[in-house]
């Protein structure tokens, strides 16, 4: 099997949320592979760190700031990438932007509930929309990779608005590859299990929880930023052009057990 059914040179690439966490892990082996990087970020964050580590790489790396409540601003994304864009197209959009408010339901506010519904699923809506009437306007072809969750599948606790806008992730993610993987966009979702991350800093304060989230993984760990390096190369790259609608668990096992 020749290494270039997984090679992105020449190919490129928008991704949010990839200043840290699973998303820097994702961006750097998108970079390893070859892909030219267009990294869409919170006016607030500077992408100063991953920008250096992924141009070290040897990847040519461009940054859009945008606040991703805002929908005028999610407009402005794909132009801004296509003029930033050393190829004057984008090939593959990865929606890996997401945030979270933990609350009771009884409890959980409404302005939280709208910003995790518009950042986590509103948001990814409209690129997702605005880059496939592009590709299939300039009958180009073209991957989508949604980032998921466990709880696309579980309930959770405290975190509704975060719930229910990842399980409108995974249904969406089916819907637009149904509508779209004829016209030759790939549409697939990542779900991540219990990571080293910001988002599960609130776990090691529960040694009770932590201990019995960590039993329930087959592999016996959480996972680190670096294991979405394999899983996400694979699906922007050629090699999974007969793969649309799919969910990849990066999860040690968890929702098998």
């Amino acid at each position: 099997m020749s290494a270039e059914l997984f090679s992105l040179k020449g190919k490129v690439v928008v991704i949010t949320g990839a200043t840290r966490g699973i998303g820097e892990g994702m961006v750097t082996g998108l970079a390893e592979a070859g892909a030219e990087i267009i990294l869409v970020h919170r006016g607030a964050t500077d992408p100063s760190r991953v920008v250096d580590k992924l141009t070290k790489i040897g990847a040519k790396v461009h940054t859009i700031a945008a606040e991703l409540e805002n929908s005028d601003e999610v407009k402005r994304i794909l132009p801004e990438a296509l003029k930033k864009s050393s190829t004057g197209k984008v090939d593959v959009l990865v929606n890996n932007a997401g945030i979270t408010h933990r609350d009771k339901v009884e409890d959980y506010p409404d302005e939280e509930w709208d910003r995790v519904i518009n950042v986590n699923l509103t948001s990814l809506f409209k690129l997702a929309r605005a880059f496939g009437k592009y590709w299939i306007s300039n009958n180009l072809k073209g991957k989508i990779i949604n980032t998921a969750s466990l709880y696309s599948f579980f309930g959770g606790l405290n975190v509704a608005a975060y719930t229910a806008s990842k399980g409108a992730v995974h249904s969406l993610t089916q819907a637009l590859s149904n509508e779209w993987v004829g016209k030759g966009i790939n549409v697939n979702s990542i779900v991540p299990g219990f990571i080293k991350t910001d988002m599960t800093d609130g776990l090691k304060n529960n040694p009770d929880r932590l201990n019995f989230v960590t039993s329930r993984i087959p592999v016996g760990e959480f996972g680190k930023p670096e294991d979405f390096k394999g899983p996400v190369v694979f699906l922007a790259s050629a090699a999974s052009d007969y793969i649309s609608g799919s969910s990849t668990f990066v999860d040690g096992g968890y929702t098998a057990n």
